[in-house]
């Protein structure tokens, strides 16, 4: 029997990419197959193998999947193998949002939309977690595709919050501010700017009692630089909190300490935070853009627009209502049983199922071999419920 292996450009730690491709691998091997990852660069230093070594490892039955999110060496070298090809594809921020901050990162995008083209000719199938990503892969020319959520993976969040975080958290709050927070990259296409501009209405209108909690590398200096000038303008410093990487004890803190999630990102391929933050009970305030609206789905609060008094009302208005937080806490649980690993590692089985009958493949998979992923999930679900939090 073959394998079906997994092919990274990049693997950092805490990426999305990333996560989504060892969730993908976790589950392969609950169900008996075999599947290495290989890399172009292990940035999360996991000792991973890099793609150029899979001949040492290689199966002509192999089937192999590509993870899609930048440009890289590896389409290249897939087409000079003769396995199958699949692409699950995470998304290709359009180059545009780059171009005013680093040519060379706009270039990198445009020839993975070329990369994405040349795939389609080779793949089996293409693989997405929402309908926005789908759509691209079917432009560029795929024929069989599948839509496949991506699966939320617990474990980060299993442990205890960082304690040194949780206690900054707890004292804001203790002194009266509400902690608003976004968890991204610091990148054009995710648009922290109007998040800054949205505290800085709340502050002009109800007080100043909210604080911004913007969690996520920087990526490019000019925009960061432009995010802390705009910061500084609005004499906001005091306000803004920029956490530039976190640990997984961090993060588990702020999405535990939080009040509500926000997002005014212009480009997401699915948004993984927001499950996130649903998954921790917060309440969702998000910018109806990419394929932010399915993700989100009935979990929270949809905009339109940007508005920074928009986004200030809302929030003000959540704060400032027990019933409306009950509310989106409700609608947050419903939300996240839909896309809990329960349900998401049901379709990726149906993904597999047919990705092994397209190929002709007669492996002895025990697609009823339970999750540890959903054991995870039933265990912090329960953890939140005894503390009275909800999950």
């Amino acid at each position: 029997m073959g394998a079906i292996h997994h092919f990274i450009p990049t693997l950092l730690p805490g990426d999305g990419s990333g996560n989504a491709a060892r969730a993908m691998q976790h589950r392969l091997v609950e169900l008996g197959a075999e599947s290495l990852i290989f890399v172009q660069e292990d940035k999360a230093d996991l000792g991973l193998p890099t793609f150029d070594s899979y001949p040492g490892y290689a199966n002509k039955d192999d089937i192999l999947m590509y993870h899609l999110a930048t440009s890289s060496a590896i389409p290249s070298y897939l087409r000079t193998l003769r396995q199958d090809v699949v692409v699950n594809y995470q998304n290709l921020t359009p180059p545009n949002y780059f171009r005013p901050y680093n040519a060379v990162a706009a270039a990198f995008q445009e020839r993975g939309m070329a990369e994405l083209r040349l795939l389609a000719d080779q793949a089996v199938m293409g693989i997405a977690p929402s309908m926005f990503n789908l759509k691209d892969m079917i432009n560029a020319g795929f024929s069989v595709v599948e839509q496949s959520p991506i699966i939320l993976d617990p474990s980060d969040f299993m442990g205890a919050g960082d304690a040194q975080a949780s206690k900054m958290l707890y004292d804001l709050s203790d002194k009266g501010f509400s902690n608003w927070l976004f968890v991204g990259r610091l990148v054009p296409n995710k648009a922290q700017e109007h998040l800054i501009m949205a505290l800085a209405a709340h502050r002009e209108i109800y007080g100043d009692t909210a604080v911004l909690h913007l969690v996520g590398r920087p990526t490019y200096y000019g925009y960061t630089k432009a995010l802390y000038e705009l910061t500084k303008s609005l004499d906001l410093l005091d306000r803004v909190n920029f956490v530039m990487g976190v640990s997984p004890a961090e993060l588990a803190a702020f999405y535990t300490m939080s009040d509500i999630f926000i997002s005014t990102s212009e480009h997401e391929g699915f948004c993984m935070p927001i499950v996130e933050a649903l998954f921790h009970g917060l309440s969702v305030i998000a910018y109806d853009a990419g394929a932010v609206p399915e993700t989100l789905g009935i979990g929270g609060i949809h905009l339109d627009d940007r508005d920074p008094i928009t986004i200030a009302s809302w929030a003000n208005r959540i704060m400032n209502s027990s019933e409306l937080r009950n509310n989106l806490a409700e609608l947050a649980a419903a939300r996240t049983n839909q896309l809990s690993p329960r349900s998401t590692i049901a379709r990726f089985d149906e993904v597999v199922a047919r990705l092994l009958k397209l190929t002709n493949r007669d492996w002895s998979l025990d697609f009823d071999q339970p999750s540890s992923l959903v054991r995870n999930y039933d265990e912090f679900g329960a953890r939140f419920q005894a503390t009275g939090q909800h999950s």
